[in-house]
Formats: C-alpha cells, structure tokens, sequence
C-alpha cells in the first residue's frame, strides 16, 4: 500500500477525533490547565511507547507466533471500532474523570483508548510488509497529529453551557464514524475471505 494510505489507515485507528472530545471534555471538568497537558502530553508518549513497541513485535507474536493472518487483524480492528462506535452513540459520557489519580488517567488514556485493539492491529498489519524504519515514521506522525488535534480542543474548543449541544452531537457524528469505518474493516475482511 502506499504511505498515505498506510497513514490514513493508522490515523482512523487511533481515532483523533475522539481524542479532541475527551481534550475538550478535560478542559472543562479539570480545573487546573497544567494537569490537562500533562495528562495529553503524557498519554500521548505512553501511546506512542506502545504503538513503536508494537511496530517491532507486533508481526512477530501475532503473526509468526500465533499464526494471525491479516484479516483477522482487520476483523479485530473492525470490531474494535465497532464497540468504541457504539459506546459514543449510546453513552452521554465517554470517560469519567472524577476522582482519578493523573497517573491513571494518563494510562487510561494512552492505553487502550488511543492505543488500543484497532490502532496495534493495523501497525501489526503494516509492519508485517514494511521495513521498521517505516512503521516508525508512520506511527510519529500519526501520533503528532493526534497530539495537535488534543491540543487544539484543549486550547480552544472547551465546553462551556452555550455549545454543550455541538460537544453532544460532536460525540454522536465521531460515534456514527467509528462505527461506519469499523464496519468497512468488517466487510473488507470478509470479502478477501470469502
């Protein structure tokens, strides 16, 4: 595949969009503004730790070592995004903040919710037909340009009583899109089994 597909494809797994909403979410519930960077910052390098140790070592355990084939991998990032769609469709609030420690927040937030089932399936899948140095770049990239969208929302797109309603119906179109691309995973899948 070429590298902007491969690009797109990591970007859609590790879902910015719904980074943004959790951003935005932080600015408003967490009082203290150094703590929300840090917990993006944070999260954000915990993600990028684990997705590079996945770019090494994913294609060896889960392919050689376990026989996985790549249409399994796309039927597990499907799935994945299927279940994250559905909880953004039927749930008013996606994380709960309120009295957790930064420190597990940071987790919860690098790990599994920006790198999680969908985003270890698809550099697994990428790095099994390319070289280290160009999984690493990919995964960079597509963690720098998670880390502006949480930035962005953090600095300017705060929830506040006057746009409550665009936050909600922001959550509901990232839910439908998850769910749509999930299941687009799901049927390519299926059709090179098939």
């Amino acid at each position: 595949m070429s590298f902007l597909t491969d690009l797109i494809l990591l970007v859609v797994a590790l879902n910015p969009f719904s980074k943004a909403l959790l951003s935005s979410q932080m600015s408003n519930i967490i009082k203290d503004k150094k703590d929300v960077k840090d917990i993006i910052n944070y999260s954000n390098l915990i993600g990028l730790i684990l997705i590079l140790i996945f770019a090494i070592i994913g294609p060896l355990v889960f392919k050689t070592i376990l026989g996985v084939s790549n249409e399994a991998l796309l039927i597990a990032c499907g799935l994945s995004l299927i279940i994250f769609g559905i909880n953004y469709l039927f749930k008013d609030e996606v994380f709960n903040f309120a009295d957790k420690k930064k420190s597990l927040i940071y987790l919860s937030i690098g790990t599994p919710m920006l790198v999680g089932p969908a985003s270890i399936s698809i550099i697994t899948l990428i790095s099994s037909y390319s070289t280290f140095v160009y999984s690493m770049i990919l995964c960079f990239i597509a963690i720098l340009l998670n880390y502006l969208f949480m930035i962005f929302s953090y600095k300017f797109l705060t929830i506040t009583p006057k746009n409550e309603n665009l936050h909600y119906l922001n959550m509901k179109l990232t839910g439908i899109l998850m769910l749509a691309v999930g299941i687009q995973f799901l049927l390519n899948a299926l059709s090179k089994i098939l």
